[in-house]
């Protein structure tokens, strides 16, 4: 049971989270413009290069929860863990139903409000929380299945997660019908996961980082130019199937990142910025969205000037302002609680 803190993880859910703000900046320009629009291309190849970031989170959840105090007794895990995501849940779903209500002039019954919280109606991003709340539910069972396993079982899942959640949509998408075959455990983010463990306890050598970096530009390049096929058979309207999450594309340029920051531990070192920020990721999730619609509203956006430097001022601006208010929220006590 390993509790050897990994400073490369600080560096890499700094990455993530800075992807993410990323995704969310490009996200109007490649649903908005003409596919063959040179901007269009622009925020096609930022985006794509971006997917890798949620990934991330859930390996380096699995690689830290799944791998750590196995024998944990529920109740404090559940306080110490659950908490953290549950709290923020419940609170900045009330934030952003005011906010609607404010910003948009929405108007909700106290019914719908509920409705809003329980099937994830309430703003488009906090969908990460449900999930990752879902696998903290989980992690106990995951735990001693992990525990329990050997190496080749551990392959055998990642293998049939692989094959279930990764290879057959293509199938969906590509030859007009669905394999009939459930993936049950085999979902997607629990796959990642347990990947995230797989990778801490059966490290990938070094030697194959070159292998694993031409498979990440492989995908990479799969990504950009199939969304492009995909969105002109779309009659212009963005395919987004290639920015799929649990794409093969998406796995490969994910893992080789994983491992790239894993096997350079000396060039991810302690760093008290890096570290400062990876403890305010989950804050900057959460509250980077608001930072940007204000942004908006102000005339700041992807089309201030020309999006090629737009696109990167704003996305630094939007990451900036929101690390240094979760920063001081931070400092606040209680209000802590809601930026962990």
């Amino acid at each position: 049971m390993s509790t050897v803190r990994y400073d490369y993880m600080d560096w890499l859910r700094v990455f993530a989270i800075f992807s993410v703000v990323g995704i969310h900046v490009t996200a109007q320009l490649v649903t908005d413009l003409n596919y063959g629009h040179q901007i269009w291309w622009f925020a096609n190849l930022v985006d794509s290069a971006l997917r890798n970031s949620v990934p991330l989170f859930f390996m380096m959840s699995g690689a830290l929860l799944l791998t750590r105090k196995q024998d944990e007794p529920l109740i404090p895990f559940f306080k110490k863990r659950v908490s953290k995501v549950a709290i923020p849940l419940l609170a900045w779903s009330v934030i952003f139903i005011i906010y609607r209500k404010i910003m948009w002039f929405e108007e909700h019954t106290w019914a719908q409000m509920i409705k809003m919280v329980l099937t994830d109606s309430v703003f488009f991003h906090l969908w990460f929380l449900y999930t990752i709340l879902g696998l903290y539910l989980m992690t106990p069972f995951l735990r001693q299945i992990i525990k329990s396993s050997s190496r080749q079982l551990l392959v055998y899942f990642l293998g049939a997660w692989f094959v279930l959640s990764s290879l057959f949509p293509f199938v969906h998408k590509f030859a007009d019908y669905g394999i009939s075959l459930s993936a049950g455990l085999f979902s997607t983010y629990i796959g990642y996961f347990v990947l995230g463990a797989y990778l801490i306890l059966y490290p990938i050598k070094r030697k194959w980082l070159p292998l694993l970096g031409f498979l990440a530009a492989l995908g990479y390049a799969i990504t950009a130019y199939g969304t492009y096929v995909l969105t002109v058979q779309n009659d212009g309207r963005l395919d987004g199937f290639f920015y799929v999450y649990i794409a093969p594309n998406t796995i490969a340029i994910a893992i080789f990142l994983f491992v790239l920051f894993q096997q350079f531990p000396n060039v991810f070192k302690a760093n008290k910025l890096i570290q400062k920020i990876s403890l305010a990721s989950m804050g900057i999730y959460l509250i980077h969205p608001i930072i940007q619609l204000y942004g908006r509203r102000i005339g700041f956006d992807e089309y201030w000037v020309h999006p090629v430097i737009a696109v990167p001022l704003v996305w630094l601006s939007i990451f900036v302002s929101s690390f240094i208010i979760v920063w001081i929220l931070q400092k606040i006590p209680i209000i802590k609680k809601l930026v962990p």
